[in-house]
Protein backbone atom coordinates (compact mmCIF):
# COMPACT_ATOMS: atom_id res chain seq x y z
CA UNK A 1 0.00 0.00 0.00
CA UNK A 2 0.98 3.12 -0.80
CA UNK A 3 -0.10 7.21 -1.08
CA UNK A 4 -2.74 7.86 -3.29
CA UNK A 5 -3.65 4.12 -3.22
CA UNK A 6 -7.61 3.63 -2.97
CA UNK A 7 -9.24 1.51 -0.44
CA UNK A 8 -12.10 -0.03 1.35
CA UNK A 9 -13.07 -0.12 4.62
CA UNK A 10 -14.60 -3.15 6.08
CA UNK A 11 -16.26 -3.22 10.04
CA UNK A 12 -16.70 -6.09 11.17
CA UNK A 13 -18.67 -7.41 15.16
CA UNK A 14 -16.70 -9.42 17.03
CA UNK A 15 -18.48 -12.40 15.65
CA UNK A 16 -17.12 -11.64 12.26
CA UNK A 17 -20.27 -10.51 10.89
CA UNK A 18 -19.97 -7.29 8.42
CA UNK A 19 -21.07 -4.30 10.07
CA UNK A 20 -20.60 -1.68 7.78
CA UNK A 21 -18.52 -1.09 4.36
CA UNK A 22 -17.21 2.10 3.25
CA UNK A 23 -16.31 1.79 -0.56
CA UNK A 24 -13.63 4.41 -1.21
CA UNK A 25 -11.05 5.78 0.76
CA UNK A 26 -7.26 7.43 -0.59
CA UNK A 27 -4.20 6.37 1.67
CA UNK A 28 -2.36 9.92 2.81
CA UNK A 29 -0.14 7.82 4.85
CA UNK A 30 0.55 4.22 5.07
CA UNK A 31 2.34 4.33 8.07
CA UNK A 32 1.49 3.89 11.31
CA UNK A 33 -0.63 5.33 11.99
CA UNK A 34 -2.45 5.00 8.85
CA UNK A 35 -4.04 7.89 7.31
CA UNK A 36 -7.20 7.89 5.09
CA UNK A 37 -9.43 10.11 3.85
CA UNK A 38 -13.32 10.02 1.84
CA UNK A 39 -15.69 12.48 0.52
CA UNK A 40 -18.87 11.63 -0.09
CA UNK A 41 -18.13 8.14 0.65
CA UNK A 42 -21.03 5.28 -0.43
CA UNK A 43 -21.49 3.55 2.58
CA UNK A 44 -23.19 -0.08 2.81
CA UNK A 45 -25.02 -1.29 5.83
CA UNK A 46 -24.88 -4.97 6.79
CA UNK A 47 -28.62 -5.43 5.51
CA UNK A 48 -27.41 -4.17 2.34
CA UNK A 49 -28.84 -0.60 2.44
CA UNK A 50 -26.98 2.15 1.04
CA UNK A 51 -26.29 6.15 1.50
CA UNK A 52 -23.05 8.20 1.33
CA UNK A 53 -22.13 9.81 4.40
CA UNK A 54 -21.46 13.39 3.30
CA UNK A 55 -18.55 15.57 3.49
CA UNK A 56 -14.98 15.10 4.13
CA UNK A 57 -13.71 12.36 6.67
CA UNK A 58 -10.18 12.74 7.67
CA UNK A 59 -9.09 8.42 9.02
CA UNK A 60 -6.66 7.54 11.45
CA UNK A 61 -6.17 3.61 11.65
CA UNK A 62 -3.99 2.07 13.73
CA UNK A 63 -2.21 -1.64 13.75
CA UNK A 64 -1.96 -1.44 17.42
CA UNK A 65 -4.17 0.50 19.14
CA UNK A 66 -7.77 -0.30 20.21
CA UNK A 67 -9.24 2.39 18.45
CA UNK A 68 -9.76 4.77 15.32
CA UNK A 69 -10.93 8.17 15.04
CA UNK A 70 -12.18 9.91 11.75
CA UNK A 71 -12.17 13.92 11.57
CA UNK A 72 -15.42 15.14 10.14
CA UNK A 73 -15.66 18.70 8.05
CA UNK A 74 -18.80 20.38 7.58
CA UNK A 75 -20.08 21.34 4.15
CA UNK A 76 -17.63 24.38 3.66
CA UNK A 77 -14.57 21.97 5.22
CA UNK A 78 -13.85 23.22 8.24
CA UNK A 79 -13.51 20.63 10.70
CA UNK A 80 -16.55 19.88 12.81
CA UNK A 81 -16.01 16.67 14.43
CA UNK A 82 -14.14 14.05 16.12
CA UNK A 83 -15.69 9.99 16.31
CA UNK A 84 -13.36 7.80 17.55
CA UNK A 85 -14.29 4.09 17.52
CA UNK A 86 -13.34 1.69 20.10
CA UNK A 87 -12.23 -1.03 17.69
CA UNK A 88 -9.51 -3.69 17.19
CA UNK A 89 -6.50 -2.84 15.49
CA UNK A 90 -6.83 -2.75 11.80
CA UNK A 91 -5.64 -5.23 9.42
CA UNK A 92 -4.54 -4.83 5.83
CA UNK A 93 -4.94 -7.15 3.16
CA UNK A 94 -5.49 -6.37 -0.51
CA UNK A 95 -6.83 -3.11 -0.72
CA UNK A 96 -8.87 -3.95 2.48
CA UNK A 97 -8.72 -2.37 5.66
CA UNK A 98 -10.89 -3.93 8.30
CA UNK A 99 -10.83 -3.93 11.92
CA UNK A 100 -13.83 -5.41 14.53
CA UNK A 101 -15.86 -2.68 15.91
CA UNK A 102 -16.41 -2.70 20.00
CA UNK A 103 -19.39 -0.02 19.88
CA UNK A 104 -18.23 2.38 21.91
CA UNK A 105 -17.96 5.78 20.60
CA UNK A 106 -16.81 8.92 21.52
CA UNK A 107 -17.71 11.88 20.09
CA UNK A 108 -15.30 15.38 20.52
CA UNK A 109 -16.31 18.94 19.72
CA UNK A 110 -13.34 21.20 18.02
CA UNK A 111 -13.94 22.50 21.70
CA UNK A 112 -12.54 19.27 22.76
CA UNK A 113 -15.52 18.58 24.78
CA UNK A 114 -16.43 14.64 24.68
CA UNK A 115 -19.00 12.21 25.24
CA UNK A 116 -18.96 8.43 25.29
CA UNK A 117 -22.20 7.05 22.84
CA UNK A 118 -23.31 3.37 22.95
CA UNK A 119 -22.22 2.15 26.31
CA UNK A 120 -25.70 0.38 25.91
CA UNK A 121 -24.63 -1.44 22.53
CA UNK A 122 -21.23 -2.61 24.23
CA UNK A 123 -22.52 -3.85 27.48
CA UNK A 124 -25.75 -5.77 25.15
CA UNK A 125 -23.00 -7.50 22.49
CA UNK A 126 -20.50 -7.49 25.74
CA UNK A 127 -22.73 -10.96 27.19
CA UNK A 128 -24.37 -12.08 23.66
CA UNK A 129 -21.22 -12.25 22.08
CA UNK A 130 -19.30 -13.22 24.94
CA UNK A 131 -16.64 -11.09 24.81
CA UNK A 132 -13.57 -12.50 26.17
CA UNK A 133 -11.78 -11.05 29.41
CA UNK A 134 -8.54 -9.64 27.17
CA UNK A 135 -11.01 -7.78 24.75
CA UNK A 136 -12.93 -6.14 27.49
CA UNK A 137 -9.08 -5.33 28.61
CA UNK A 138 -7.88 -3.52 25.48
CA UNK A 139 -11.60 -1.88 25.38
CA UNK A 140 -11.45 -0.33 29.03
CA UNK A 141 -7.69 0.49 28.34
CA UNK A 142 -8.77 2.44 25.27
CA UNK A 143 -11.79 4.13 26.51
CA UNK A 144 -8.44 5.90 29.36
CA UNK A 145 -6.02 6.25 26.68
CA UNK A 146 -8.06 8.15 24.37
CA UNK A 147 -9.40 10.23 27.36
CA UNK A 148 -6.57 11.22 28.31
CA UNK A 149 -5.39 11.86 24.74
CA UNK A 150 -8.50 14.40 24.68
CA UNK A 151 -7.25 15.82 28.06
CA UNK A 152 -3.74 16.60 26.68
CA UNK A 153 -4.26 17.36 23.40
CA UNK A 154 -2.14 14.84 21.42
CA UNK A 155 -2.67 13.66 18.04
CA UNK A 156 -5.36 13.74 16.33
CA UNK A 157 -6.50 15.85 18.80
CA UNK A 158 -4.36 19.08 17.82
CA UNK A 159 -4.87 22.17 15.12
CA UNK A 160 -1.36 20.75 13.71
CA UNK A 161 -2.91 16.91 12.80
CA UNK A 162 -5.82 18.94 11.03
CA UNK A 163 -3.73 21.41 9.30
CA UNK A 164 -1.27 18.38 8.27
CA UNK A 165 -3.74 15.95 7.06
CA UNK A 166 -6.05 18.15 5.31
CA UNK A 167 -3.44 19.92 3.24
CA UNK A 168 -2.22 16.33 2.00
CA UNK A 169 -5.56 15.69 0.99
CA UNK A 170 -5.94 18.90 -0.94
CA UNK A 171 -2.97 17.49 -3.15
CA UNK A 172 -4.49 13.69 -3.66
CA UNK A 173 -7.88 15.21 -4.45
CA UNK A 174 -7.71 15.90 -8.04
CA UNK A 175 -6.64 11.68 -8.05
CA UNK A 176 -9.68 10.86 -5.66
CA UNK A 177 -12.46 12.47 -7.19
Amino acid sequence: MKKGDVVRIESRKHDGSLHRVWKKSVVLSPGEPLILANHDVEVVESDGQEWVSPGLAICQFHRNEWFHTILLFDEREKPCQYYTNIASPCRIENGVISYIDYDLDMIVDIDFRYRWVDQDEFEANRRKMDYPKDVVYEVERAVKRLEERVRRREAPFTPSFVRKWYHQYLLFKKKYD
